[in-house]
């Protein structure tokens, strides 16, 4: 790996831990709030239900791009950048004043996508996110919810290639939806033609090397996250800095998933969530086993 490419999955890896650390310091604040995405965080059925948004989100983009019907994907993307931006003020404000920073979320994502705008606001949409479906679900849900993730995102990326496909219309429409790391100093996000070229990338969990930036999809921070808010939540307290043990083994486990995940081939389209899960799965168990504590 060249010096470059060190310092670029350094930069992708410090998103997602700043995501990890983000969604750790606002959750007392949401899970004050009351806010939840299931009613009953214990249930086995959450992580299926989570499923089905999943499938039905990709699908609708899935089609909007087919159909060049690019004010679709726009609209849901505004609409899901809004509510995680709101979810997350309205923890620390009041309602009506929490629609003043999410209207200024919206606005600088119409008329100025600049790749530090977008990267600074997808910390802040997965860290609330990733808070919100975590205090959602206890940990047998979160490591249900992983696994059929990491399942699903192998037989996107490597059999149906629907994930690749979906990966390639959401950098060329320029959306919001992934961390936009620049090769190259006075590179602009905005006016990067090379989107529009052919590229061998690495699918949602990696970076594309014929372009001017490399780039990381917001799910690949957020779905890890989710064990973590869930670990630090639903087991006991402890630790460090109100980090507990599972919590903080589960952050370790996602730094070794993502560095295993950026020492594989760039030849093909590689899936992020089998690294990522199986990491902070396993350094959530490690972590479980170190504080004494059962996973479930």
């Amino acid at each position: 790996m060249s010096e470059s490419s060190r310092v670029q999955t350094l930069a992708m890896l410090f998103f997602v831990v700043a995501v990890q650390i983000l969604a750790l310091a606002v959750t007392p604040a949401i899970s004050a709030s009351g806010s939840r995405v299931f009613d009953d965080p214990s249930s086995p059925s959450n992580p299926f239900s989570y499923m089905l948004l999943i499938l039905a989100f990709t699908a609708v983009l899935l089609l909007a791009i087919k159909r060049n019907k690019g004010w679709i994907i726009s609209v849901f993307i505004q609409i899901s950048i809004a509510t995680s931006i709101y979810y997350l003020a309205a923890a620390f404000m009041p309602p009506v004043y929490a629609l003043l920073p999410t209207a200024a979320a919206l606005l600088l994502i119409r008329y100025y996508p600049e790749w530090y705008v977008i990267d600074l606001l997808g910390i802040a949409v997965c860290a609330g996110i990733s808070s919100l479906f975590g205090i959602s679900m206890t940990t047998l849900p979160a490591l249900i919810l992983l696994v059929i993730l990491a399942v699903y995102d192998a037989i996107s990326v490597y059999k149906t290639h629907h994930m690749v496909s979906l990966a390639e219309g959401v950098i060329k429409m320029k959306a919001p939806l992934l961390f936009v790391v620049p090769r190259s100093r006075g590179y602009s996000f905005r006016k990067d033609q090379s989107l529009f070229a052919g590229a061998d990338n690495r699918g949602e969990g990696g970076p594309v090397d014929k372009r001017g930036a490399y780039f990381l999809g917001l799910g690949d921070a957020i779905i890890p996250t989710i064990l973590v808010i869930s670990a630090n939540t639903s087991l006991p307290a402890g630790g460090f800095f109100g980090v507990n043990l599972p919590a903080l083994g589960a952050m370790i486990g996602t730094c070794f998933g993502f560095l295993l995940l950026m020492s594989t081939s760039r030849d093909r389209p590689q899936a992020g969530l089998p690294f990522l899960n199986t990491g902070v799965i396993l350094g959530f168990l490690a972590g479980c086993a170190a504080a004494g504590v059962s996973p479930v």
